[in-house]
């Protein structure tokens, strides 16, 4: 009796919820920026959201990068076996 079994060797995105977990995180210090910008709130406060807001942005674009990585290695692994 054949089997027809289908093997997935794509590597798992290990730091896909770490990044889902940061994106949301900066969706929300944007929408709160947004709201003290309406509300006129101290430049101070909207500076250091605007900060948080770029760091954030940062840290995404180098978990991304690393995932990359991790994907690269992982390839590289495979076709060696």
């Amino acid at each position: 009796m054949k089997y027809n079994v289908d093997i997935d060797l794509k590597p798992r995105p290990v730091l896909q919820e770490l990044i889902e977990d940061l994106t949301n995180k900066m969706l929300a210090q944007k929408q709160v920026l947004a709201d003290l910008e309406h509300m006129n709130a101290g430049s101070s406060l909207v500076r250091g959201l605007q900060a948080d807001i770029k760091l954030l942005d940062a840290v995404i674009e180098r978990c991304y990068a690393q995932q990359e990585l991790i994907d690269a290695r992982a390839e590289q692994i495979i076709g060696l076996n």
